[in-house]
């Protein structure tokens, strides 16, 4: 496609860069009803007639520079005035002038190459994540105006040099504004944090910031060189800023990388939703709340309530439980029987993970440094007060002793060991969200999984393909366009099958007898089906004017290498297990394929059974991995929470981490990644403490002037980054086969660096 549309530079952009496949759900179809009314409001709201419309929209499927430039190329071609791409929010901003572009035309285009359009998310420009890129790079700017005017002196300038007291001015207000800017960041969270009766690493931070910028303070006003700090102050707050954006980054990126679920309905709708009161759910949609079926037949899928994936029919008059999905490609008309706070999908949605993350052996470990600190300070300063009278020697010593011991290393190399851990598990398909699932992963003594669309497939897998392949190409786009918009499992299959196209769509009504099938009618009569034979010798049928084009067979599958991971997980000394809302001989025929136990399985849960089991065995010792909002409470329960990304699933967006591909494969690495950065972390730890120790008794002794703490604040920065790397180095070159070449950790810095 890249090819014939003149777009091969793609691939040079690319360079030697991984390819993230796209996802099937990105070529199924997809409902631009959304775009078409905010293209209307768009082109309303404009002043004038000469004046472009505007619109933000969500863009999904963006990895590098190269995406951009080919959406740029896209928008240009069909005739767009100006585009913005904006990967780290994961947001496009586009101008057109109104009769010479249509957005959704785009959109379809943009979806043939893999990228999904979506309502512009609430949180993609979240202000504390914009708050803090602005405070670093200001505070950049501060830390080198200190630092340029700061050098002089220790070079040797002479006091009375006509602009020595202008350098000090310039150095103070650079650090004054960097404290205010910077380091209020700090304070706050240090502040809220004490109030709540928790000691957080921002605390010592705030410590060091604020004992450095006082004495330098005293030191500019009494004229004292040995107490100006005022380059570190403002040199420290930007590390420490930036240790803290780097740790962010590959969360906030990873939690903009997926669309809002498009099988929720509109929050407006649902707020208002009330019982007695009619409403509509589009295909694809959950039925939001218990309600009567108001049209003849409908097709839904129970699939979020027990994680069966077979679709079932409902008539008129017949009850729709709340969180049933409209697999048919119609709209369904019903009835509510309660109103939207009162459904069970609404429990579901809201449920909310627990934010008790407290590390009580941390906070010991910060309590009890902060007293050694304090008072080794203190008492150095009293020591040196009393055996020399010199009060500038005394506060020199105390404030040294604060500043050398602030967790300059910790702040810097920490974030870089999160960062590179999340970009390890990109490589493996794993996205991260939550900043603590390493160090949860390493407390973990068992591992749940869903069945349905967890450990199996999420469709039945075609187990002949060679029926596909003999199709000519006109059958091949009708059956595309059969499946396309259908959630049936079997449609879903077929539609993956079938692969990618750069066919144009075709643009006959698919209509659905919901128990029988799928047809549509060409211009020139011919009627195409897919439908369940009157006989067992197959699943489906795929017919033209009643004549058998194809037939299709179809089983459920386990995801690949899921036995050879469950052996591995049991290997670790992790204990594996089955909650299913599936009946007992599918979860035990799973089970047996897996050589679980009988123990180790359960069959026909409801969600709140499932969050009961966790709740009852270890629930902070237990990974659960799940798809369905069946799974929902069970994540709340758990410590940690992972979910394949299956475009109809709001856990995606609750996960501590999602998954993309077929495939069980990532579950080791995972776990060897968390191993790893525990090493690196204890590590630099290690480094911290003896770097403290040594610094903090030459201060002493007297021996840390302003300049040495401005010199080893970097130095020991560098160290811990270089200790960071070389421990993740060493664990790939470990790994990696004789002809698998090893990437230099230094290579998976953020991507926006």
């Amino acid at each position: 496609m890249l090819k014939q549309e003149g777009f091969e530079h793609f691939y040079d952009l690319k360079s030697n860069q991984n390819l993230p496949p796209v996802s099937p759900q990105a070529m199924r179809q997809q409902d631009y009803g959304w775009l078409e009314a905010s293209t209307i409001a768009a082109e309303a709201t404009r002043e004038n007639e000469s004046v472009a419309a505007e619109l933000t929209v969500s863009v999904q499927g963006l990895s590098c520079m190269a995406c951009i430039w080919l959406i740029e190329r896209v928008f240009a071609k069909q005739g767009g005035t100006q585009i913005d791409v904006d990967i780290t929010r994961g947001e496009l901003c586009m101008a057109w002038q109104p009769g010479t572009f249509q957005p959704v035309e785009f959109a379809l285009e943009l979806q043939r190459f893999g990228y999904l359009l979506g309502v512009a998310r609430a949180d993609a420009g979240q202000a504390t994540d914009n708050n803090l890129e602005r405070r670093t790079g200001v505070c950049g700017a501060f830390a080198m105006n200190a630092m340029a005017f700061s050098l002089p002196a220790y070079f040797g300038m002479p006091a009375d040099f006509p602009f020595a007291r202008w350098f000090d001015l310039v150095a103070a207000a650079s650090a004054t504004l960097a404290l205010f800017v910077g380091g209020s960041y700090f304070a706050q969270r240090a502040w809220h944090a004490l109030r709540a009766g928790v000691l957080h690493i921002d605390t010592p931070i705030t410590l060091g910031i604020l004992a450095a910028y006082i004495g330098s303070l005293i030191g500019w006003v009494s004229g004292a060189q040995g107490l100006k700090y005022f380059d570190f102050v403002a040199m420290f707050i930007f590390l420490m800023l930036g240790g803290r954006l780097v740790q962010q980054m590959a969360v906030a990126r990873n939690r903009r990388r997926l669309l809002r679920d498009p099988s929720i309905p509109d929050a407006e709708m649902l707020d208002s939703l009330k019982a007695g009161e009619s409403f509509v759910v589009k295909p694809g949609q959950a039925v939001p709340v218990a309600a009567k079926l108001d049209d003849a037949h409908a097709s839904i899928s129970l699939e979020w309530i027990n994680g069966e994936s077979d679709s079932c029919t409902r008539t008129s008059g017949q009850l729709v439980p709340s969180g049933a999905l409209n697999a048919g490609t119609r709209s369904l008309n019903a009835t509510a029987l309660e109103s939207w706070r009162d459904s069970t999908l609404c429990q579901l949605l809201e449920a909310r993970r627990g934010s008790d993350n407290r590390d009580l052996r941390l906070e010991k470990l910060l309590r009890g440094y902060l007293i050694v600190v304090v008072l080794a300070g203190v008492i150095g300063a009293f020591w040196w007060w009393q055996h020399t009278s010199d009060w500038t020697r005394a506060m020199q010593v105390m404030i040294s002793v604060f500043v050398v011991s602030c967790p300059c290393a910790l702040g810097v190399a920490a974030p870089l060991a999160d960062d590179i851990a999340a970009s390890r598990a990109e490589r493996h398909g794993v996205f991260v969200r939550t900043l603590g699932l390493w160090k949860k992963l390493t407390r973990l003594r068992q591992v749940v999984f869903d069945k349905t669309g967890t450990l199996t497939l999420e469709n039945p897998v075609l187990i002949n393909p060679d029926a596909l392949e003999a199709l000519d190409a006109s059958a091949r786009q009708a059956l595309r366009h059969l499946t396309s918009g259908n959630l049936h499992p079997v449609s879903r299959s077929l539609f993956d099958a079938l692969g990618g196209t750069a066919e144009s769509p075709l643009n006959a009504e698919v209509i659905e007898e919901p128990g029988h099938g799928l047809h549509f009618k060409e211009d020139d009569g011919s009627v195409w089906s897919l439908s369940r034979p009157q006989d067992q010798s197959a699943d489906a049928i795929f017919t033209r004017d009643d004549q058998l084009m194809a037939s299709f067979r179809f089983r459920d599958a386990l995801r690949a290498e899921s036995l050879a991971q469950v052996d591995a997980l049991q290997a670790r000394g992790l204990r594996v297990s089955i909650l299913s809302g599936d009946r007992e001989p599918k979860v035990a025929a799973i089970a047996a394929q897996l050589h679980l136990a009988r123990d180790q399985w359960q069959h026909s849960m409801t969600p709140d059974q499932k969050a009961a089991w966790i709740a009852n065995h270890e629930p902070q010792a237990t990974l659960y991995i799940g798809d369905g909002a069946n799974d929902s409470l069970a994540f709340d329960a758990a410590l940690c929470a992972g979910s394949p990304v299956t475009g109809r699933s709001f856990l995606e967006h609750k996960a501590d981490f999602y998954f993309l591909g077929h495939s069980m494969r990532f579950m080791s690495s995972l776990l060897d990644i968390a191993a790893t950065h525990r090493r690196a972390v204890h590590a630099v730890f290690a480094f911290s403490v003896t770097y403290n120790i040594v610094t903090v008794i030459v201060g002493l002794m007297g021996h840390l002037s302003p300049l040495w703490a401005a010199i080893l604040m970097p130095l020991s920065s560098v160290a811990t980054l270089s200790l960071v790397a070389l421990i993740f180095r060493t664990q790939s070159a470990r790994k990696a086969s004789p002809s698998e070449p090893v990437m230099l950790a230094w290579s998976e810095l953020p991507h926006s660096s």
